[in-house]
């Protein structure tokens, strides 16, 4: 079961001017399809956050609703035209009903959507898409900024047909996807060597270890006390995965991954048993347990398992309803 997480945070700059946070993201599940999106909404466009917003669901419905028809489309630049055409269609009329130009809605765009063993990337503009595949980060399309840093293609541009990218494929071992804006390229991608930090694995790790609810709070978090820190331009970042064996469930982690996984102190005390009861108390909730009946499985008074059952919750690891816990599905 793929799951997917996504995020937004505005950048410093724009907190300064008072301009609202250009980046959005949006994900879709319909029809056996999974779909992520991501938009960057031009600085010099009044309305670009309204654009933005428009493409992310346009795109990701329209992939949702005509995946196989662009999957098995042969003609490369048919598919774009089709794309192209739905997409500015769509933000004329967006600017028509706010009585704007439509170029005060441009944006970039990034979408990545997969349905059984096959994927669809797409990309117009900067930011960047990667993937993992078998245990190797990968980029599959890179920012489009033409002779300068600073400029770039929008999806309002007359130069959108040709500057747009369309990948299409198997699956295979490619068990994760990221979209980043150009914002978090200033931290999660190192263009001289053209490769994705580290830590992006971890992330899709997590997005499918972790409840999406916890996930999405977990990276605005880490966006805007970290990543914000290295540029005044907005951050945005959506990430698709799957399990796999490289993207295993938590009790296929080592030692170590579990610590972390836990935020267990490695200077702490009883750190093998402070692991061995979480990893019990996951075990045990399979199906709901209620407090009581955990805490006696576990040998421990009420009180104290609460603690670490609240903890587990607050990972994003158990989820709490009518009383009862129960292990987070994708763990």
């Amino acid at each position: 079961m793929w799951q997917f997480v996504c995020c937004e945070v505005q950048g410093s700059g724009h907190k300064k001017s008072r301009i609202p946070c250009q980046d959005k993201t949006f994900m879709l599940a319909k029809n056996g399809v999974y779909v992520i999106a991501l938009a960057d909404g031009a600085g010099s466009a009044s309305l670009s956050h309204y654009g933005a917003e428009r493409v992310v669901r346009d795109i990701s419905v329209y992939i949702a609703e005509h995946f196989l028809e662009l999957l098995n489309c042969n003609d490369g630049r048919k598919v774009k035209e089709e794309l192209i055409e739905m997409l500015q269609t769509n933000l004329t009329e967006e600017a028509n009903s706010r009585k704007c130009d439509v170029r005060d809605l441009s944006s970039t765009l990034l979408a990545a959507a997969v349905h059984e063993n096959d994927f669809i990337l797409a990309h117009i503009g900067d930011g960047v898409i990667g993937y993992l595949d078998g245990n190797e980060l990968k980029v599959a399309s890179m920012p489009d900024n033409g002779e300068f840093s600073n400029v770039t293609t929008f999806v309002t541009s007359s130069e959108a047909l040709a500057s747009m990218r369309v990948f299409k494929g198997k699956l295979n071992e490619k068990d994760a996807f990221v979209l980043m804006s150009d914002g978090t390229e200033q931290s999660l991608y190192h263009k001289p060597t053209k490769k994705l930090a580290d830590v992006v694995k971890k992330l899709m790790h997590r997005t499918c270890l972790i409840d999406s609810e916890v996930m999405h709070a977990q990276l605005t978090n880490a966006f805007s006390s970290v990543i914000s820190r290295n540029t005044q331009d907005d951050c945005s970042i959506a990430i698709l995965a799957r399990p796999s064996q490289v993207l295993c469930p938590i009790d296929a982690l080592g030692f170590k991954e579990r610590q972390d996984l836990y935020e267990i102190a490695s200077s702490g005390r009883y750190v093998n048993r402070q692991i061995s009861r979480y990893d019990a108390i996951l075990a045990l909730t399979d199906e709901p347990r209620s407090l009581q009946q955990i805490a006696r499985s576990i040998h421990l008074k009420p009180k104290y398992a609460k603690k670490r059952i609240e903890k587990l919750v607050s990972l994003g690891l158990l989820k709490k309803q009518a009383g009862f816990y129960q292990k987070v599905k994708a763990v």
